[in-house]
């Protein structure tokens, strides 16, 4: 087994030592770029439309969501003060009812953060359709062989950050 094992591992180096394998395909030296999504869709023009309607649906739906909230604490609190009068048979049943609504409201929650986060990504992407040709003709300019997202970088060298390229071109 540790002489298959051996010769797995030795195999891809022998075969790209003899001009075999596909590391005729990879370029010697891979040149990589490096674009900053997040200030792209903060600081251009196309970017801020974007997330100009984005943050008008947020605070449309935040809106709704914080009027519910605060329709289910009256409630909340015009029961308490009822609580003394009330039968206990009614008190239960009123509660049971403030307690479904809580439930709904935290499903409500649930979908606006889910449909939020939807709609961001529907936004990076449509930003990405605009963007896409752009980098492409940068890249190329610049002979990097591939752009990746600022985000997936733990370091880049400054020179490799192609963001003020594309930011000066997107519109």
């Amino acid at each position: 087994i540790a002489l298959l094992g051996l010769g797995l591992l030795v195999s891809p180096v022998a075969g790209s030592l003899l001009g075999g394998g596909t590391a005729d395909a990879v370029p010697a030296q891979v040149r990589v770029g490096v674009v900053n999504l997040e200030k792209t869709l903060y600081d251009t023009p196309a970017g801020k439309r974007a997330s100009e309607a984005f943050d008008k649906t947020r605070k449309s739906k935040q809106a709704e969501l914080d009027k519910k909230q605060k329709d289910l604490q009256k409630a909340a609190a015009e029961l308490d003060k009822q609580a003394a009068v009330l039968k206990p048979d009614v008190l239960a049943q009123k509660k049971s009812v403030l307690e479904k609504q809580f439930v709904e409201l935290q499903q409500v929650y649930v979908k606006l953060e889910r449909s939020l986060a939807e709609e961001r990504t529907k936004l990076v992407q449509d930003l990405l359709k605009k963007a896409g040709p752009i980098i492409e003709e940068i890249a190329k300019a610049e002979g990097v062989q591939m752009v990746v997202d600022q985000s997936a970088v733990l370091w880049a060298e400054p020179g490799v950050d192609l963001t003020a390229k594309l930011n000066a071109r997107m519109k």
